[in-house]
C-alpha cells in the first residue's frame, strides 16, 4: 500500500474543510436533517425499542429489498451488496475484478479512486478524454473505436460524471453495453449521481441495460442525489457470484455497514420518501443552475461550463493554468473552498459545488466570483 498514489482531490479537502468559511468544495446536494427526514418519512426515524448492535454483513433483507426496487430490472437481494458509501463498493469492484497486467479504460477527467486503484494494481490503463471543445462530452465513436483495439477486460465509467456534470443518454449507454456484450468485456459504472438530471425524463441505470445477459456493475449510494452522506450507505449490483466474491473481500474490510444507517436508508428508499427527497434534490439543483447560468453573463477572466446533471460545475480561468496556486489564495484570503482543476489532472481549472439551498447558494457564488476576479487580475511578478 506504501507505494499507492496519494488521493490529491480527498486530502486537499480534507486538509482544509474545517477551517474555510465558504464552503464550495461540496459534491453532493445540501444534506437532509433530522427534522426533515422524519417529516418526509412520517415517522420517528428509529423507535425507542431499536438496538445498535452489530448490522448484517450484506446489508439487511429491508433494505436491498428497498435497493433492488429502485431498478426497473429483474433483481433479487442477492444482486446487492451494501456497503459503507460508494467509495467501499468503487473498492470492491476494482479488487475483485482487476488484476496487474488487465486492460482497462477508464474516463477522464473523472473522480481519480479507480484511476488510483488500478494503476497501484498494476492494470494497464487506456483513457478517453472528455475534452473541453466538445463541452466534456463523451465521443461515442473513439470510445467505441479505443474498445475495439484494446479489447480490455473492463470499461469504467461514471454516469452523470464527476467533475463534469456531463451524463451519457441511455441511447449513448446502449451504445457501449452492446459493443461491450459483443467483445465480451465487463461494463462498470458508477451511478452515485444518478437522479440529478436537470432535464424531464429519467436516465436509465446500467442495470436496466442490459443486466440479464451478464458482464454488468453498477455502484452507487446515498451521499449525492439523496442528500445523505453521513448514512455511509452505498451498494454494488452484480450477478450473484459476483457479489459472493466482493462479500468475501468486504469481510476484512468493514464486515457490516452501521445497523442505524441500515434502518434510516432501508425508511428513506420505501417509493414514497424516496419520491419526495429526490423532488427535493431536483428542486435545489433546477433553482441553482439557473442562478449559475445568470451569474455566468458576461464573465471576462473565468468560463463556466454548464453543467446537465449533479451538484457541480466546471469553472476554467482564462490565460492562467496555475489553478492550485489560485485556489490556495482564495482560501487563504477569503476563507473559501473550490477544489483545483489539478485534483482531476485538468489544470486551469476548478470544481466547484452546487448543492446548497438556493439562496445561501446565489450568496455564496457572487462572494465566489468577486474574490477570483481579485485575485486573477493581480499581475504575477
Amino acid at each position: 500500500m506504501l507505494n499507492i498514489r496519494e488521493f490529491e482531490l480527498e486530502r486537499w479537502q480534507s486538509l482544509r474543510e474545517t477551517k474555510a468559511k465558504i464552503l464550495l468544495s461540496e459534491s453532493g446536494i445540501e444534506p437532509l436533517s433530522i427534522g426533515e427526514l422524519k417529516e418526509i418519512i412520517g415517522e420517528p426515524i428509529l423507535e425507542d425499542e431499536f438496538t445498535i448492535g452489530y448490522g448484517w454483513t450484506k446489508g439487511s433483507i429491508e433494505l436491498r429489498e428497498a435497493i433492488m426496487e429502485t431498478y426497473q430490472a429483474k433483481l433479487n437481494v442477492d444482486n446487492i451488496l451494501v456497503t459503507h458509501g460508494s467509495v467501499e463498493a468503487n473498492l470492491l469492484v476494482t479488487l475483485s475484478q482487476i488484476k496487474s497486467g488487465d486492460k482497462v479504460i477508464l474516463e477522464k477527467p473523472n473522480y481519480l479512486q479507480i484511476h488510483g486503484l488500478t494503476e497501484w494494481i498494476g492494470a494497464k490503463q487506456h483513457f478517453i478524454w472528455r475534452r473541453k471543445e466538445e463541452d466534456f462530452k463523451i465521443d461515442l465513436t473513439e470510445l467505441i473505436n479505443l474498445m475495439r483495439k484494446e479489447k480490455p477486460k473492463a470499461i469504467f465509467l461514471t454516469n452523470p460524471n464527476n467533475p463534469t456534470g456531463q451524463y451519457l443518454n441511455t441511447r449513448g449507454l446502449e451504445e457501449v453495453y452492446t459493443e461491450a456484450e459483443r467483445l465480451n468485456v465487463k461494463v462498470v459504472v458508477d451511478e452515485v449521481y444518478l437522479g440529478t438530471e436537470y432535464e424531464n425524463g429519467k436516465l436509465k441505470s446500467i442495470v436496466e441495460i442490459g443486466f440479464e445477459n451478464g458482464n454488468i456493475i453498477a455502484t452507487s449510494g446515498l451521499s449525492k442525489a439523496y442528500g445523505l452522506p453521513g448514512l455511509r450507505i452505498g451498494w454494488i449490483i452484480a450477478e450473484e457470484k459476483e457479489i459472493e466474491r466482493m462479500w468475501s473481500l468486504k469481510d476484512y474490510i468493514t464486515i457490516a455497514p452501521s445497523k442505524i444507517s441500515d434502518k434510516i436508508a432501508s425508511k428513506c428508499l420505501q417509493p414514497q420518501a424516496r419520491m419526495k427527497i429526490l423532488e427535493r434534490t431536483k428542486r435545489i439543483l433546477n433553482e441553482n443552475v439557473e442562478i449559475l447560468r445568470e451569474a455566468s453573463k458576461n464573465l471576462e477572466k473565468i468560463k463556466v461550463y454548464m453543467p446537465k446533471a449533479g451538484a457541480i460545475f466546471l469553472m476554467e480561468f482564462i490565460d492562467r493554468s496555475d489553478d492550485k496556486e489560485i485556489c490556495e489564495e482564495l482560501f487563504r484570503e477569503y476563507g473559501i473552498l473550490i477544489c483545483p482543476g489539478s485534483t482531476f489532472e485538468l489544470k486551469g481549472f476548478a470544481r466547484v459545488g452546487m448543492g446548497a439551498k438556493p439562496e445561501l447558494f446565489k450568496e455564496r457564488l457572487e462572494i465566489l466570483k468577486q474574490s477570483i476576479i481579485k485575485i486573477i487580475s493581480k499581475k504575477k511578478c
